[in-house]
């Protein structure tokens, strides 16, 4: 077993325990967020100070998100966990991160269109299969495939190549967008189980809770607290989820600083005798 890896989902999760403020900031602060961005998009733009408004507003919302997000992963290096001390290097930080983070959305936005020829790209395959897998694969199925290919492409492969990327730009600023270091958590199949179960509670489980449907009457009032503590659990999860992959890429990332925090030898005890 690679040792950069031993103990990896031990110490990914007792680095979220012993983090309770960094989780108390994420949950309170991207709550802010949302709120504050729904705000902002009711701003309207009748007039020039308004129009100011929305402008100034909308720069400090994407600041503050993009400074939350990138001294989570500073935060999380193995090295070191100061949250004054991430928070004061990655505010410098923030263009780069800027710049990694609208390269991961084009890249989704441009995964998502895909979805949108699945019926032409799925009999296009088909149509260049041997003419016994022809008969065996059915419009239909080939559709599907298609579908969930695209599915996996978007919620899975992306995601895992280009998360790590952006985790090396938040502390290594635009040098980390060349650095072999990001392209580690590729190689480890533990990483790729803890995204798998990150993406299940943080993404999967709100999605079921948010369109739960209740199956019994009951009153409007009942149905209100019903949606609040789904949405508020749902919330919570996300988060937590998020926090989990942070710090699994972070360790996944940075075997070199963690084995640099371990005493070094002597190298008079490690030098061959003869």
């Amino acid at each position: 077993m690679n040792s950069r890896m031993q103990g990896f989902e031990r110490d990914t999760v007792m680095a979220i325990v012993n983090s309770k403020r960094v989780w108390l900031l994420h949950a309170v602060a991207n709550a802010l967020l949302m709120v504050a961005f729904f705000y902002w998009t009711r701003i309207p733009e009748e007039s020039g100070l308004q129009f100011s408004l929305t402008v100034v507003s909308g720069l400090l919302i994407a600041f503050v998100t993009l400074w939350l997000h990138s001294t989570t992963f500073d935060y999380f290096r193995p090295a070191e966990h100061s949250l004054k001390a991430s928070l004061r290097r990655s505010a410098a930080r923030v263009p780069a991160f800027l710049v990694w983070s609208v390269i991961f959305g084009l890249g989704l936005w441009l995964i998502g269109q895909l979805w949108h020829y699945d019926e032409q790209t799925g009999g296009w395959v088909r149509h260049l299969l041997p003419g016994f897998l022809r008969r065996a694969a059915t419009p239909r199925s080939a559709f599907s495939v298609t579908f969930w290919l695209v599915w996996l492409l978007y919620f899975v492969l992306w995601p895992i190549v280009f998360l790590p990327v952006g985790a090396q730009v938040a502390i290594k600023n635009f040098r980390g967008f060349y650095t072999s270091v990001a392209f580690r958590p590729l190689r480890e199949l533990r990483f790729w189980i803890v995204y798998v179960v990150c993406f299940i509670v943080g993404a999967y489980v709100p999605y079921k809770l948010v369109w739960m449907i209740p199956t019994k009457p009951s009153t409007l009032n009942e149905q209100t607290w019903s949606m609040v503590a789904r949405l508020g659990v749902g919330y919570l999860l996300m988060v937590t989820a998020w926090l989990v992959l942070c710090a699994a890429i972070m360790r996944a990332c940075d075997g070199d600083a963690a084995l640099a925090s371990e005493p070094e030898q002597d190298p008079i005890a490690v030098t061959p005798v003869g």
